[in-house]
C-alpha cells in the first residue's frame, strides 16, 4: 500500500477518493504532461508548497521509489506501488530472501505443459 494513501475509515471508496486527489496534484506538478515525475519538478513543487528540501533530499525520494531507473516517477512509483514483474517475482520467491532459487523455480515449473 502507498505511503500516500494509507488506509483509514472509509474503506475501498474513501481509498479511491484519496487516490483520485493524489492523481489531481501529481498531473498538476507534471509540467510537461509526460505521465512522470522529474527530480526538478519534484524539488519545485515541494519548495512551491512550503516545504523546504535539497536537492540531495530529492534524490533519496527518487532513490527509494524509481523503480526503472529512468530518473523520472511514474505514478505507480510515485505512491510506492509494485510493477506486475515484481509482484510475479515475490510470488516465485517463496522464502522472501530476494533471489529465486533452483528448488523455487523447478517448483514454479511443476506447473506448466511442455508447450510452455
Amino acid at each position: 500500500m502507498s505511503k500516500f494513501l494509507m488506509k483509514g475509515d472509509g474503506g475501498s471508496k474513501a481509498e479511491l477518493r484519496r487516490r483520485m486527489e493524489v492523481r489531481k496534484y501529481f498531473n498538476r506538478a507534471d509540467k510537461d504532461g509526460d505521465g512522470k515525475l522529474t527530480k526538478q519538478e519534484w524539488h519545485k513543487v515541494l519548495n512551491s508548497s512550503g516545504v523546504p528540501t535539497t536537492m540531495e533530499e530529492v534524490d533519496e525520494f527518487f532513490k527509494d521509489l524509481d523503480r526503472d531507473f529512468d530518473e523520472r516517477l511514474s505514478f505507480g512509483e510515485f505512491l510506492g506501488e509494485e510493477s506486475h514483474i515484481e509482484k510475479i517475482f515475490k510470488n516465485m520467491d517463496k522464502n522472501g530472501d530476494g533471489f529465486v532459487t533452483k528448488a523455487e523455480f523447478k517448483d514454479l515449473c511443476k506447473n506448466l505443459t511442455t508447450d510452455q
